[in-house]
Formats: C-alpha cells, structure tokens, sequence
C-alpha cells in the first residue's frame, strides 16, 4: 500500500499556505504603516510653545519632549532658571527637529525622548556646554548617539567652570 496524499489533504495544504502567507504579508504592511505613521508624526513641523523647564519642552501639538543624555537643575536647584531662560531663548516659538535614539523614544511619563535641534544647533549638548546641565548615562544601556560630544562639553564647561561648575 503506498503512502499517498489525498487531494482534499493537498488542497488543504495549499490554502493553508496561502493564506498564511498572505496573512504575514499583510501583518508587515500594517506595521510598516504604523511605523511609517508615527515618523511621519515625529517628522511634521514641530513648533515649541512651551518650556516646561530646562530640559523639557512642549510642542504646537501638545507633546512633551524630554532632552535625552543630560539633565538640568530642579526647580530649587543654583542654575535652574538660567537653564529655563537658556532653553526658552534657544527654542521657544521657533521650528525645531528632533532626533531620537532607537531603543529609547519614550519615558515612563509618556514624553517623547531626543535630542533637539534648532537652525541645526544641538540645545542638548549647548545646555551642557554652558554649564546648564549635567551629562546623564546610564551604565546598562548602550552607548547613546552623541554621548562624546555630550562628555566633551561637560569637560569643556567643568574647566572653563561655568554654571554649575562654578565652585
């Protein structure tokens, strides 16, 4: 007795087949749409109404976006209204671009998570060199997208001792 498929067992393969993929196939063009979406989202004219503080701004469309791989002083803190009036001369009402990393778009308060320029200037890195902010890295996570510039600056502002470092 030989071993054979029977045509309905083939018929069932064959649309088994077919419809997965074709199910797969319309699972990556959803996902590359949504993905497509939110950059598109990220990407529109993003227009600063409000510094929230130093290093935190709030966009035209109510999004908040929190400066990554630095962090300037609280609200009780020597420099914090300087690193608010920095970041509001800097950005307030004008066009900016953000850039963010690829694993860490997003804090645990829902603020989207970058770095932000304006007229091409990094305001991350100009916070840190003017002695507004510190330098934050966390040691588990991987090297972040301009963490030696971010160092180099705070090198720079730690020598020249200026805002915070004035000590």
């Amino acid at each position: 007795m030989k071993n054979r498929a029977s045509p309905s067992f083939l018929i069932v393969v064959v649309v088994v087949a077919v419809v997965s993929f074709l199910g797969g196939s319309f699972y990556q063009s959803q996902k590359s749409q949504t993905e497509s979406s939110k950059q598109s989202e990220i990407n529109q004219k993003l227009i600063v109404t409000r510094v929230v503080d130093g290093d935190t701004i709030q966009l035209q469309n109510g999004k908040e976006i929190r400066l990554y791989g630095m962090s300037t002083p609280e609200q009780k803190e020597p420099f914090y209204q300087e690193a608010n009036q920095f970041t509001e001369r800097m950005v307030l009402n004008k066009e900016i671009t953000l850039e963010q990393e690829e694993k860490y778009k997003q804090d645990k308060f829902g603020r989207l998570l970058g770095y932000v320029f304006v007229d091409g200037v990094n305001l991350n890195i100009e916070l840190v060199r003017n002695g507004l902010a510190k330098v934050v890295l966390y040691e588990k996570r991987a090297k972040i997208k301009y963490q030696d510039e971010l160092l180099t600056a705070e090198k720079e502002s730690k020598e020249k001792r200026v805002g915070i470092w004035k000590k």
